[in-house]
């Protein structure tokens, strides 16, 4: 009985870049649009030791081989679109293959059997492999301090951002899965599992359990950082829990700094292709990266909640992230019209219809959210031409909106406006 009313009342919570967006950012506002132009800029040291603009070149590179390719009609209409975690990808790949294009590889066991069937161009084939490596580090750091600008500010400033703090002290029994990297939701929370605890003798960081974590016996609102955290790095010593991978998370920014030795090799996917050590998980390959403690075990009771739970909340999440979609999609079968969903996120103004909604979704080729929307409040393959009666209509963007069928509701204004003013209407439609 104590199961089925846990079942009942607790809500799944995924936490994207959005939901941080309305803090009163005094730097850089933390959105992949401005850490991409940051990144840019970021001098790579070459190894007879100078400086250049290697991320930034590579960049100009591809996206000059995008306008090459592609249909004439529309490459005219379709800008190319190219983010932080875009590059990150090929400059992860540029590391694995640039050994095989330098021959510097010593046994076939190692050796990723795509590289022999590649052959790079000669701006690829004058970079040297550890450039590659420092540019991707490079970018990794990058992103890590931009999010540490506004996280320490947020801890520093315990009265700031009161909209954000209270909301997540009021929820309870809540499963948040976040993919920031900051820690301004366990700021708040304070009371939390996250899985890591005190050793003896280890006064810099906590080491993962996956039992603490997992039974959670005294019911704590659960916190997973299911893209890593600014505060992650390596353990120092041993024993280890599981693995050499398996991260720690340390006191403060500055001691995972300090801790994030660099001196394991990088790890490889199961193809053989190399990444950087994962502190955040960023790229394209983000299920290879999850293999580790503890992103192995938040990712398997990710899937365990949206089964178990019929309430979900997304803020702030773009559906980017193919996997993620999919386990999404299982909360769909597993609960049927039972399911509950509130998206949150901030829409540009000129929405002001569920057709206009739709175009916005396919013009900045957000399929993910639009098959996901699309499915949840069954409009007979999203949108039939000449329907007259839409799944949602759209009067106030400031105004939550319910679906026909009762299954979504959305808040289009943005976290900080739904919070300030929805809350009580969120809650009671997901009924916690």
């Amino acid at each position: 009985m104590l199961l089925h009313y846990k079942m009942d009342k607790a809500v799944t919570i995924i936490v994207g870049a959005g939901a941080v967006l309305d803090f009163e950012h005094k730097g850089i506002i933390p959105s992949v649009k401005n850490i991409t132009e940051e990144v840019l800029k970021l001098p790579v040291r070459k190894v007879d030791g100078s400086d250049w603009l290697l991320i930034n070149e590579l960049y100009n590179h591809i996206f000059c081989r995008l306008k090459e390719v592609g249909n004439p009609d529309t490459k005219k209409f379709i800008y190319p679109q190219i983010n932080f975690e875009d590059l990150l990808h090929v400059l992860e790949m540029c590391l694995t293959y640039s050994s095989c294009w330098h021959d510097e590889f010593v046994q076939w066991s190692s050796f990723p059997l795509f590289g022999s069937l590649t052959e790079p161009d000669s701006f690829l084939k004058s970079i040297d492999t550890v450039e590659f490596e420092r540019a991707a580090y490079s970018l990794e750091k990058s992103v890590m301090e931009i999010v540490n600008q506004y996280d320490s500010a947020f801890m520093e400033k315990k009265n700031s951002e009161e909209w954000y703090r209270n909301y997540w002290r009021s929820i309870r029994r809540g499963n948040v899965f976040t993919l920031n990297y900051d820690t301004t939701i366990e700021e708040s929370v304070v009371d939390y599992e996250d899985g890591f605890e005190r050793k003896e003798g280890e006064d810099e960081y906590l080491r993962f359990s996956a039992k603490d974590y997992s039974e959670n016996p005294d019911g704590k609102t659960t916190i997973a950082h299911l893209h890593g955290s600014i505060l992650f790095s390596e353990a120092r010593t041993f024993p280890f829990e599981y693995s050499i991978r398996d991260l720690v998370k340390n006191k403060d920014y500055m001691t995972a700094c300090k801790n994030r030795m660099a001196t394991q090799s990088n790890p490889h996917t199961q193809a053989k292709e190399e990444y950087i050590q994962p502190y955040i998980i960023s790229g394209a390959r983000k299920t290879e990266k999850m293999v580790y403690s503890p992103y192995n075990v938040y990712l398997s009771d990710l899937a365990r909640k949206v089964l178990k739970n019929k309430r979900l909340m997304i803020i702030g999440y773009s559906f980017g992230d193919l996997y993620l979609n999919e386990i999404l999609g299982l909360g769909m079968a597993a609960h049927g019209d039972d399911f509950k969903v509130v998206i949150i996120d901030k829409f540009p103004s000129y929405i002001d219809s569920y057709t206009s909604f739709l175009r916005h979704l396919k013009s900045c080729c957000n399929y993910g959210m639009f098959e996901f929307i699309s499915r949840l409040v069954k409009d007979r393959l999203y949108i039939e031409i000449g329907q007259k009666e839409y799944p949602l209509i759209v009067k106030d963007c400031d105004a939550p909106v319910v679906s026909r069928n009762g299954n979504l509701m959305m808040c289009i204004g943005g976290f900080k406006k739904a919070v300030l003013n929805h809350k009580d209407v969120i809650m009671e439609f997901l009924g916690i």
